[in-house]
């Protein structure tokens, strides 16, 4: 059952697809350098931490409006809002513990999935006050009521899906382990 346990909840995560083709060579040292800058000031370490809480706010909000009404019942009304608060601590919990090598990473990524003259394009603008608001605003259009209204649309249909995939796992594992 602890396989099941942990199987399961890798597959409810939600999983963003993406694909890049690396460069053929190692990034060189300014590549490396254009994407590290790219990345700290599009993420400021200063306010690194609060961007990724508003996110993930914004997330947690439009996940809860996509969830059965319960107003009704406001001890399970309570309850939920409850367990939200406990999602987004926990969230930020182990952010604050994984922001420095996210972020250590995302310079690699960028050195290596970007050419050198898509980085200094890239660096141009963020350097901007445009650009650099760009990445700090995000938040905001994540919380806009049009994107909110389909992504709770999404996460609504999304989430009345995921019962039966587990059980579907539940059984493929019941049956891999009876074997």
């Amino acid at each position: 059952m602890k396989i099941f346990t942990a199987v399961a909840a890798a597959a409810i995560t939600l999983a963003v697809p993406g694909q890049a083709i690396a460069q053929d060579t190692a990034p060189s040292a300014a590549e490396m350098q254009l994407a590290r800058e790219i990345i700290d000031n599009g993420f400021p370490p200063e306010t690194r931490m609060g961007m990724f809480d508003d996110v993930i706010s914004q997330l947690l909000s439009q996940m809860s409006a996509a969830m059965p009404d319960v107003s009704d019942n406001p001890a399970m009304a309570a309850a939920f809002e409850r367990h939200v608060e406990r999602v987004r601590a926990t969230s930020m919990e182990v952010l604050a513990d994984h922001i420095d090598p996210l972020m250590d990473s995302m310079v690699i990524a960028y050195a290596d999935r970007f050419t050198m003259d898509e980085l200094q394009g890239l660096h141009s603008f963020i350097m901007t006050p445009e650009g650099h608001g760009f990445l700090a605003r995000m938040s905001e259009v994540n919380g806009h009521p049009a994107f909110a209204q389909a992504n709770q649309a999404y996460m609504q249909e999304y989430l009345a899906k995921m019962p039966g995939l587990v059980e579907q796992l539940r059984a493929d594992v019941e049956k891999i382990s009876g074997e």
